[in-house]
């Protein structure tokens, strides 16, 4: 992504930051902001990510994140397990699971799709393997740029903060009863019109 950004490929920012937790924190805020946003992790850096990602559901982010799932140490392994994706698996975002790099290119433009509908408004996991398709040579076959981004479209924000003419507030703290009633609506979106419509 870098690469293509700097190459004037593409138009958008790629922000460095200092760790996986970093990553996901610098997500919600753009994706508050109203913004089209996505990252990448695996293995440890999930693990460290991980307390961010509730902050992402619970605020109906539609972050798209690629997770190559790895084994969690100890001890250190590059191969895979589903480790990654039974630590997501409660924390309130869709997960879609690739079975080769052909599914995992494929699951991506979905999960944008998918995310970013109004109705849903979820962020969504894009888990492959580790080893077995991160480091492994597949044939692909990508869509062009066009049909992509035909497929995709065009990204549509939806209380966005940067948006001042309608002000929202992200990340505010809710009593007991209110919470529930949050995370029940969140979890019926979640099954019925995620299910619903995939």
């Amino acid at each position: 992504y870098s690469s293509f950004l700097g190459n004037g490929y593409i138009d958008g920012e790629f922000v460095m930051v200092e760790s996986e937790h970093a990553a996901m924190s610098g997500c919600v805020g753009a994706a508050a902001a109203g913004g089209r946003v996505a990252t990448a992790t695996s293995s440890q850096g999930f693990a460290l990510m991980s307390e961010v990602l509730y902050q992402a559901s619970g605020m109906r982010l539609p972050i798209v994140l690629a997770v190559v799932n790895r084994a969690l140490a100890a001890p250190l392994n590059v191969n895979g397990d589903h480790s990654d994706m039974y630590l997501g698996r409660d924390s309130g975002w869709i997960q879609l699971d690739a079975y080769n790099s052909q599914q995992a290119y494929d699951l991506t433009l979905m999960a944008f799709k998918i995310g970013e509908d109004h109705e849903i408004r979820l962020p969504v996991m894009v888990h492959q393997d580790g080893f077995i398709t991160s480091h492994t040579a597949e044939n692909v076959h990508p869509l062009s740029d066009d049909e992509a981004y035909e497929f995709v479209g065009e990204y549509k924000p939806m209380n966005a903060m940067l948006d001042l003419s309608k002000p929202v507030t992200y990340g505010v703290q809710t009593e007991e009863d209110w919470h529930f009633e949050h995370k029940a609506r969140q979890h019926a979106d979640l099954m019925t019109k995620v299910f619903g419509k995939v």
